[in-house]
């Protein structure tokens, strides 16, 4: 990775900490295409004692699927069509192309997950930990959370 790449991260993450979730769309990697990913996706577990998991994705055209077994074994597959896909975007959008969340301390026992994005064949991805104390409030949390919500929403409506 060069050099000028690892600066403009380290300073989009400063901006994160001292500005708040908004100035992490500066963090996006040179190079990196404004045009939507392909597909985004979710991987993650329930705390660390047999928490079960949660996983969904989907792509440009709105297809996607969702499966947990965190409380309740659920799944679904859907079609939302791109306007859908625009959704989960827009909701995640701030947080692609960020590398890391910054931390301070973590309850080491808590869920963890990965948020990825998928153009052509690279993904670029962000990892939670769920029981890290982060430095800004839970916006990002949030926001991975509000995506959640509505994916597992469309997985499991009744046709």
């Amino acid at each position: 990775m060069p050099i000028s790449l690892i600066f403009r991260r380290c300073n989009a993450l400063l901006a994160l900490a001292a500005l708040g979730l908004p100035a992490v769309a500066a963090a996006q990697p040179e190079g990196s295409p404004a045009a939507a990913p392909e597909r985004i996706s979710y991987s993650g577990t329930g705390n660390g004692w047999g928490g079960g998991q949660t996983e969904w994705w989907i792509d440009r055209s709105g297809r996607g699927a969702y499966r947990t077994t965190i409380r309740k074994k659920l799944s679904g597959k859907f079609n939302v069509g791109p306007q859908g896909f625009e959704r989960v975007r827009a909701i995640l959008q701030p947080l692609e192309g960020v590398a890391e969340l910054p931390c301070d301390g973590m309850v080491t026992d808590q869920g963890m997950g990965t948020l990825s994005w998928r153009r052509g064949r690279q993904d670029n991805a962000l990892r939670f930990n769920f029981g890290c104390n982060f430095r800004q409030p839970d916006s990002a949390r949030d926001r991975l959370g509000e995506a959640s919500e509505l994916v597992e929403q469309w997985a499991l409506a009744k046709k």
